[in-house]
C-alpha cells in the first residue's frame, strides 16, 4: 500500500498533466500562427490565436496551485 500516491502527489500530479496538455495545443496552435503568418493569411492567424490567451492563463493558475497549495516551502510569494 505505500506504493500509492498520496491524495497531494494526485493532486500535483492530475495539475502537470493538465498543463502539459495544455502546453501541447499551445506549441501546435503556435506552429499553425507560424504557417499562417507565412502565408499572409490574416484571417487564419486571428483564428488560430483564439483563446491562446485562455490556455496560458489556466497553465498559469495550475502553477500557482501547486506553488502555493502543494509546496511545502512557500518561500516565494507569487503575484496571486
Amino acid at each position: 500500500m505505500s506504493d500509492l500516491p498520496t491524495p497531494t502527489d494526485a493532486i500535483r500530479t492530475t495539475l502537470f498533466r493538465k498543463a502539459e496538455t495544455l502546453n501541447q495545443r499551445l506549441l501546435s496552435r503556435l506552429a499553425d500562427v507560424a504557417n499562417h503568418l507565412n502565408k499572409r493569411d490574416h484571417r487564419a492567424v486571428i483564428g488560430a490565436l483564439a483563446g491562446l490567451e485562455d490556455d496560458i492563463t489556466n497553465i498559469r493558475t495550475y502553477m500557482k496551485l501547486v506553488a502555493f497549495e502543494f509546496d511545502a516551502s512557500k518561500e516565494a510569494p507569487i503575484d496571486r
